[in-house]
């Protein structure tokens, strides 16, 4: 276990049988919101509560009671809707069930629309302010460079309750942005941008190479576009020989021989490693947990979170535990994991909460018995807490009964890293998240993957 998710594990010690992962969402806690469905047993249950008769509203109105809460330190409006990106204080007195699903429809589209248009002045805006900092940190890959650390430092000082939820690790990532301008592509602290680049079909020596991507995903892709896959190489260049910038193609033109340190990549080819994976069984063991796959299971079967993905996801879980050479216990949980992590998902926007009703679906009905209470214990830590950021995910080992912590989040990484890989059919795939070396070394393979099984 790296020392970060030590430090994070002892500082969150929680003991006892929780009822529903959701109620102990770090949100949920540092604002003391009380689910509805406990308000009857709490000291905080106002006068004339009756959870049947809002419940009964609740669903009239095609909502979930266990999206309602009770907030004891907002007397004015004391009732509150919390889902996702979602948070909306009434008050029932004031306001009838059917004005505040009208509310919330209303917002929610605004800030669907805020979030298609990369308008994230507003989509903070929108958003409640108690919320900002958790979302700031699910929407950052999405947020244009020369915005980043703007909006990290209008939420920072700003934002009392973004020094308990930005972590130290995260403060230095976002802080590169610093100075970034739509001039010129972020750089490190000596003035050096990170470039990549495709082998040129003209035999150029990587020198003489004039055009860098300041993203890698481009560079495999305009690889793949080209029919035969060159190499990949990596390699730096300061902002001083830097020509010209496009920051929507993240192409740079850099002066002759000026990127320093270039080297080649050590990517995997799924077209050269593909003989290797079936020699050792992965292909095979791969069609047989297709198998297990129900397209009825899934809301949109042709959605992008749906059948496509998730056989993708199983396959890069595969090639990951090859890779990292992981027992077959610990290969069948990953493998469990991507068959199941998005089966509860309602719609195919920002969901965080889907890695619940995922495994409340299994569980519910009965998809699915592990061998034992250990692995069935990590299965559901793995699909309950994937779509949520590391470091709330962490501070949620506890509440788990796991015997082996540190097998439990080396399979999280793991994971995490196989459904992160495939973030490239929505364009949002950075390496920097990467847990793993193997996940490294998968980036061309997840851009394959999904070009071979794109419309099917």
């Amino acid at each position: 276990m790296t020392q970060q998710k030590r430090t994070l594990v002892s500082e969150n010690k929680v003991k006892g049988d929780l009822m529903n992962d959701k109620y102990n969402d770090d949100f949920i806690e540092r604002n003391s919101l009380i689910p509805l469905r406990q308000l009857m047993n709490s000291d905080h249950m106002p006068p004339g509560f009756n959870f049947a008769l809002i419940q009964s509203q609740i669903k009239a109105e095609g909502l979930n009671p266990d999206d309602f809460y009770f907030s004891p330190g907002n007397s004015e409006s004391p009732y509150c809707y919390y889902r996702g990106f979602m948070l909306l204080d009434f008050n029932l007195g004031n306001n009838s069930m059917a004005e505040i699903k009208n509310l919330i429809s209303r917002l929610e589209e605004d800030i669907n629309k805020s979030v298609a248009k990369r308008d994230f002045d507003r989509f903070l805006t929108l958003i409640d302010s108690r919320l900002a900092p958790d979302l700031f940190m699910e929407v950052i890959n999405f947020i244009p460079d020369q915005d980043k650390y703007r909006l990290f430092e209008r939420i920072w000082r700003y934002n009392e309750k973004s020094h308990d939820v930005f972590s130290e690790d995260f403060i230095q990532k976002v802080s590169k942005y610093k100075g970034c301008t739509s001039d010129l592509p972020v750089s490190d602290e000596e003035g050096y941008v990170q470039v990549y680049r495709s082998g040129d079909s003209k035999k150029q020596s990587p020198g003489q190479i004039l055009y860098w991507y300041t993203d890698i995903n481009k560079a495999i892709t305009k690889g793949i576009f080209l029919g035969t896959i060159p190499a990949i190489y990596c390699g730096r260049v300061h902002l001083e020989h830097i020509l010209s910038y496009d920051k929507d193609k993240k192409v740079i033109k850099v002066k002759a021989n000026k990127v320093e340190q270039i080297e080649t990549m050590d990517l995997l080819n799924i077209r050269e490693f593909e003989t290797e994976l079936r020699d050792a069984g992965i292909v095979e063991e791969y069609n047989r947990y297709v198998k297990m796959i129900n397209t009825g299971w899934f809301r949109n079967p042709q959605g992008i979170h749906a059948l496509s993905h998730t056989k993708r996801v199983l396959f890069l879980s595969l090639i990951i535990s090859y890779l990292e050479k992981y027992q077959e216990e610990d290969k069948s949980i990953l493998c469990l994991a991507a068959i199941y992590h998005d089966i509860g998902r309602s719609n195919d926007g920002y969901d965080p909460d889907h890695g619940i009703a995922s495994y409340d679906k299994l569980r519910r009905e009965k998809l699915l018995e592990p061998p034992n209470r250990q692995e069935q214990e990590i299965l559901k830590y793995l699909v309950q807490n994937h779509a949520i950021p590391d470091q709330s995910a962490y501070k949620k080992i506890n509440r788990y009964d796991l015997s082996d912590v540190d097998r439990t989040l080396r399979l999280y990484d793991a994971f995490k890293d196989a459904d992160g890989l495939d973030r490239v059919r929505i364009k949002d795939l950075n390496p920097e998240y990467l847990r793993t070396r193997a996940a490294h070394r998968l980036l061309l393979v997840a851009h394959q993957l999904y070009n071979d099984t794109r419309g099917r």
